[in-house]
């Protein structure tokens, strides 16, 4: 596998949100040895509070695996976002002598949401319908307006083993930025979409010390698909909060399968 590593984001946005009223486990970990974390879907992201606790995890295909190594310093935190939406957030410690090398994170050490009920009571209680909220409306049906219309600017593509990521159009409309895509299976089997993920990125892999990959968290996403068949094109839009970039700052599209190594970076500006 190949490890990229992630260098450390503070992000204090999911302690607002998510409650953490759980006691949170303590991860431990050295210099002189790795330490190995299962969680129980693919990583999406990784990030630590600190830079003396590096995290990495496979970026080119979705796995449940992340490695941990640490330098002495003050004990810091690590939040992880599975492919799945769910967060979980550990606290990082420096030990010379450690007690485990691998620890296997149990879905319910996920980070519990206060505003959204639970999956386990909606089980027991039988589903709950959600309306959609005014704000939703007016997502679809911008959305819709987008995937009728005959022309676009096409920015971006990249292809992959028969399988093709376009960025069709960008478009800045309030507080929101509307990306619309384009998969194309032209290979002989289906494909299964595990991860698909934009993202600012600064600086290149070569270079970890300068290197962030800064993944921007969609606000809707419309007509995506789980599974694009064989000879199949399938358009779809995602929104994001607005955002802009400095000189330094490039966009990126990250589509990953689920099930295999069929994977695609599209680069952009």
């Amino acid at each position: 596998m190949k490890y990229q590593t992630l260098f450390p984001v503070i992000i204090l946005f999911f302690f607002t949100v998510y409650g953490t009223s759980q006691s949170l486990d303590t991860i431990y970990a050295n210099s002189h040895q790795v330490v190995s974390l299962a969680f129980p879907n693919p990583i999406q992201t990784g990030m630590t509070g600190s830079q003396n606790f590096a995290f990495s995890f496979d970026r080119e295909q979705a796995d449940n695996l992340g490695l941990l190594q640490a330098d002495k310093d003050r004990t810091s935190n690590l939040l992880v976002r599975t492919t799945t939406g769910n967060l979980y957030t550990l606290i990082l410690a420096y030990r010379e002598h450690l007690p485990k090398l691998h620890y296997f994170i149990g879905p319910e050490q996920r980070l519990k949401n206060p505003l959204q009920p639970d999956s386990q009571t909606q089980e027991a209680t039988g589903s709950i319908l959600k309306k959609p909220s005014p704000q939703e409306k007016d997502f679809t049906l911008l959305c819709t307006q987008l995937l009728n219309r005959e022309s676009f600017n096409h920015k971006k593509s990249k292809r992959q083993k028969g399988i093709r990521a376009k960025v069709i159009e960008q478009i800045y409309h309030d507080d929101y930025v509307f990306m619309v895509y384009e998969l194309s299976n032209r290979s002989t089997i289906p494909y299964d979409l595990g991860m698909f993920q934009l993202s600012k990125v600064l600086g290149t892999p070569k270079r970890k010390a300068s290197y962030q990959e800064l993944p921007i968290t969609p606000l809707f996403e419309f007509q995506i698909p789980k599974q694009i068949g064989v000879g199949e094109t399938v358009r779809f839009v995602v929104v994001y909060p607005k955002f802009t970039l400095n000189s330094e700052e490039r966009l990126q599209v990250r589509v990953l399968e689920a099930q295999g190594s069929r994977n695609i970076t599209v680069k952009l500006r």
